[in-house]
């Protein structure tokens, strides 16, 4: 599930990168001083995308510890 949500972003940050290579001989370079956006907005979902791997896996390490039982640490 989650690494098919990461390729999702993926594929949809690589969009703007898609259009920018696709400009047609009257519009050539009419993006180009947008690249900086894309770029940021590509690095931005990109972050995003580690963030939600990183809660997801630290709630899989939750949930194990809870399915363990409790926890004895031998104090009294």
């Amino acid at each position: 599930m989650i690494i098919r949500s990461c390729t999702a972003l993926l594929c949809s940050a690589a969009v703007p990168a898609a259009l920018v290579a696709q400009a047609t001989e009257a519009g050539r370079g009419a993006l180009r001083p947008y690249v900086h956006v894309f770029l940021a907005y590509g690095v931005t979902w990109v972050l995003i995308a580690l963030w939600v791997w990183m809660i997801a896996r630290r709630m899989k390490r939750l949930a194990a510890r809870e399915s363990a039982g409790p926890a004895t640490d031998g104090g009294g």
